[in-house]
């Protein structure tokens, strides 16, 4: 295992290997959530961050007008990047955070030990000036779309062939 073995930050220059365990367990916390309904609606205990920005800001107790300004895509719950320094969540959405943490121990103690600081990105991403149109070819679409910065366009085309419209 990478951190069994010693890791170094020499051998991985840009970070892929710390990249893909903060990742991973990023993923572990979105699919809890996405499990649980709450991956798009604010909980009491949430890091919010406002769409379009790094400004984040703590939601300590259930609010109508945070959950309005989600639905809205003004606000989305964010999830842990693992790393040395504080999750700043609170309450069950710390629970949450820390059990999945807890299920792959090997891979957060080795992140903290070394030296990747906490961050936290937004648990959904709403792609920007979407469009489409009809190909030539029969039954085939171009889809054009923008993504924030550590969005991946793979990920977007997932979930829209999943859209129960398209069953």
């Amino acid at each position: 295992m990478l951190f069994a073995r010693g890791w170094r930050k020499r051998e991985d220059p840009q970070g892929l290997l710390l990249s893909t365990a903060r990742s991973y367990l990023f993923n572990q916390v979105l699919a809890a959530r996405v499990a649980d309904g709450s991956w798009c609606r604010p909980l009491a205990g949430d890091v919010l961050n406002l769409e379009g920005s790094a400004s984040r800001f703590l939601s300590e107790a259930a609010d109508p007008a945070l959950e309005a300004r989600a639905a809205a895509g003004d606000l989305h719950p964010t999830g842990p990047l693992w790393g040395q320094g504080e999750p700043h969540s609170r309450g069950e959405v710390a629970l949450l955070e820390q059990r999945e943490a807890a299920a792959c121990a090997a891979l957060r103690d080795g992140l903290i030990a070394a030296g990747a600081r906490h961050e936290r990105r937004a648990l959904r991403v709403l792609p920007g000036a979407a469009s489409w149109r009809a190909a030539e070819a029969e039954s085939a679409v171009w889809l054009e779309f923008s993504l924030p910065r550590g969005a991946f366009a793979t990920a977007v085309l997932r979930e829209l062939m999943r859209h129960p419209t398209l069953v």
